[in-house]
């Protein structure tokens, strides 16, 4: 039995394989392409749900896409204007670092918290007075 064979020839076995391969097609320029369009729909589709359990997948789906398109755009800048070498490399270390506070700081906001979308519109709300 080949590689190729391991899936099996159903239709489930060739509809894996066939997302597989598409998703290991994808580009880095890619998902940062496909990050601008999901947050381009997930930002007004969030504030119009806020405040309700329906907006909780998207604000997730946020958490989510924020940090990796973010990790892609500075990677982008150091790449462009940080010279080569050890500063490059020490400037790749800190966005990812920085992407992975960010990720576990959005998912605790999501999760322990009001959620990303109902934060940002507390910044426009006027304090209650007690």
């Amino acid at each position: 039995m080949n590689a190729d064979d391991k899936v099996g020839n159903t239709a489930a076995g060739q509809a894996v394989k066939k997302g597989t391969s598409a998703l290991m097609d994808l580009s880095v320029t890619d998902i940062h392409h496909k990050g601008n369009l999901a947050l381009g729909v997930l930002v007004p589709v969030a504030f119009a749900l806020s405040p309700s359990m329906l907006c909780l997948p998207v604000d997730l789906a946020l958490g989510v896409v924020i940090p990796v398109h973010s990790h892609i755009s500075l990677n982008l800048v150091a790449e462009d204007y940080v010279p080569p070498g050890t500063q490059r490399s020490a400037a790749r270390l800190v966005i990812a670092f920085m992407t992975l506070v960010t990720g576990f700081g959005l998912m605790k906001v999501n999760l322990c918290g009001p959620g990303v979308t109902e934060s940002i519109k507390s910044l426009w709300r006027k304090p209650k007075k007690e």
